[in-house]
């Protein structure tokens, strides 16, 4: 039984997930990687059945989760486009890099808050089975958060060999993480892009 729920739990996330498992460069995938986990465990919640899902997509309920996966998609897409349309130009700082540092982990965090507040729902409001339960889904979106401010420190360190004193300018004048929350102390700005997402999740929560 518990073999059968899991094989059916690949196949209900495989369609989704199929753009993420394509050849690409080896940081491109660690990028991807916290959220590709993350999907495929959290939409086995999902229908299986592609119209189902459609048709629950737009249904008038948790409107909120929904804003956030559709506006987290666009911040993603928009980030990757903008950066490949300039990046030959060196140091990307305008758009999307403009607004934060990292806007790409920024569109997958927001993405996956709404997934974990619709999939909790889903858990506890319906007869949905997946891998986790409620405090194991939250759980899961905190881990893939420490993840990407692993992976964003990471990052800066190595731009801040490439780039010097453009990229130690840069990072002091455009926020980590958060729009608009910037702080000059590391610390402060790790706790901040902790704590205002959770605060957004649990709102979310709380909202349903």
């Amino acid at each position: 039984m518990g073999t059968e729920r899991i094989k059916l739990g690949l196949l209900k996330v495989a369609g989704y997930l199929v753009f993420l498992v394509q050849s690409v460069p080896v940081w491109t995938g660690l990028m991807t990687l916290p959220f590709a986990v993350y999907l495929f465990t959290v939409l086995s919640n999902l229908s299986a059945n592609l119209p189902v899902a459609l048709s629950n997509f737009f249904s008038p309920f948790l409107i909120p989760e929904k804003i956030c996966v559709v506006t987290g998609l666009a911040f993603i897409i928009y980030s990757v486009i903008h950066l490949q349309t300039i990046k030959r130009e060196g140091l990307v700082t305008s758009g999307p890099y403009g607004l934060v540092r990292h806007p790409q982990y920024l569109g997958m965090l927001i993405t996956t808050l709404g997934f974990s507040s619709w999939s909790i729902w889903w858990l506890t409001n319906t007869f949905g089975i997946g891998f986790l339960n409620p405090p194991q889904t939250i759980g899961l979106w905190f881990i893939e958060l420490f993840a990407y401010i692993l992976l964003a420190n990471i990052e800066e360190r190595y731009l801040t060999g490439k780039y010097g004193e453009s990229y130690g300018d840069y990072m002091n004048r455009v926020p980590f993480f958060i729009p608009f929350l910037k702080t000059e102390n590391k610390l402060h700005e790790t706790l901040l892009t902790v704590i205002v997402p959770a605060l957004f999740l649990f709102g979310l929560l709380g909202f349903n």
